[in-house]
């Protein structure tokens, strides 16, 4: 069995063995055991404390990296994954004006708490008519626009967030997330589709109504599998790049 921790929460019984030692490191991680930047105990280290082989211990590690839990940093170590900088909007933006690769700015059109969308509501597991904190939002370089945000997550779980942004409006949402609500996001799950404009989307753009767009619906999940974000991006067509490598 695994090493038991105090106030754990037990693994099953009939996984194997190193699923069982992946599942209990994830719920460490989302219990903040190791800081941001602090790398984990090495492959040894975390054998002996699981009573296992090391080269157990390296395959449940290469479960967490492939689940996107951790990541492998050559000559330092292992650490919690910065997902919230490889998760970013922006690799489908194809211009990106003067800044080069630089952080856009972040502007907050509005902020409100109300009930989010139908499909929002599923996605976040809320129950009818709960509410949720509301965000929109654009992203731009200087005058230029790159993408409209509107973001939904749930309450209480963000509570805090609301306040602070009243005071501060972030290019990066997501390490906010965990400095201020101590939620940690891990995967993300984006669904592409083209869809015209909203009225007031487009004008942010200066495009007419209706102007075709690609809408990006993003679910953001934590590590242990509980979907923390639902946000609607939209990026005009011909702002629109997508590259993919397939082997």
């Amino acid at each position: 069995m695994v090493s038991p921790r105090a106030g754990s929460q037990k693994t099953d019984s009939r996984l194997p063995r190193y699923v069982q030692i992946r599942d209990d490191l994830a719920l460490r991680i989302n219990e903040r055991t190791w800081a941001t930047g602090v790398p984990l105990p090495s492959e040894d280290k975390l054998a002996v404390e699981y009573s296992v082989s090391v080269s157990t211990m390296r395959k449940v590690l290469d479960a967490l990296v492939q689940d996107g839990m951790v990541e492998r940093v050559r000559g330092l170590g292992t650490f919690v994954s910065r997902s919230f900088e490889r998760a970013s909007m922006l690799r489908f933006v194809r211009f990106r004006g003067a800044a080069g690769d630089g952080l856009p700015n972040a502007t907050i059109l509005s902020k409100k708490v109300g009930v989010p969308p139908e499909n929002g509501a599923r996605q976040l597991l809320l129950e009818p008519g709960q509410q949720a904190l509301y965000l929109h939002r654009f992203r731009s370089f200087g005058d230029d626009i790159v993408l409209v945000e509107h973001i939904w997550l749930p309450l209480p779980t963000f509570n805090k967030l609301s306040a602070y942004l009243d005071n501060n409006s972030p290019p990066l949402l997501y390490p906010v997330y965990e400095s201020e609500c101590n939620v940690l996001v891990s995967r993300a799950i984006d669904d592409l589709t083209a869809q015209k404009l909203e009225d007031s989307d487009a004008a942010l753009f200066d495009m007419p109504e209706n102007t075709l767009a690609i809408q990006i619906e993003r679910t953001m999940y934590n590590h242990i599998g509980s979907p923390v974000e639902w946000r609607l991006s939209y990026i005009p067509a011909d702002r629109f790049h997508y590259t993919v490598e397939i082997k």
